[in-house]
């Protein structure tokens, strides 16, 4: 019996050619420590969302509700300056993932 035969069919690409099946980065490991960071970056990224509507209504109004916090809507303005500190937070944290080595070696 061929092998083939006995691994099931998957939808998903190999750009990182796995060691043993679902490992994408080539180590489980590696796979776990980056699921990791980027589920704590987007914890953290929720937390720095709600902060920035709390300093908002706090600014606004001088106290602040959950109800209010909840139901904020931002403006235009600043759904504009909060994405552009996210992008800045997602390069500072995310972004040494797109070093190359090559890049860094110096030369001899």
């Amino acid at each position: 019996m061929s092998n083939k035969s006995k691994t099931p069919h998957t939808h998903r690409e190999d750009s990182i050619p796995p060691q043993t099946p679902d490992v994408f980065l080539g180590n489980p490991v590696i796979d776990n420590v980056m699921s990791s960071m980027i589920a704590l970056g987007s914890e953290f990224w929720a937390l720095q969302r709600r902060m920035n509507i709390v300093e908002t209504l706090l600014e606004k109004n001088g106290s602040v509700t959950n109800e209010m916090i909840e139901g904020y809507q931002p403006t235009d303005d600043e759904t504009s300056a909060w994405n552009n500190q996210r992008d800045r937070f997602i390069k500072r944290v995310y972004g040494f993932l797109q070093n190359n080595n090559s890049d860094n070696k110096k030369d001899s």
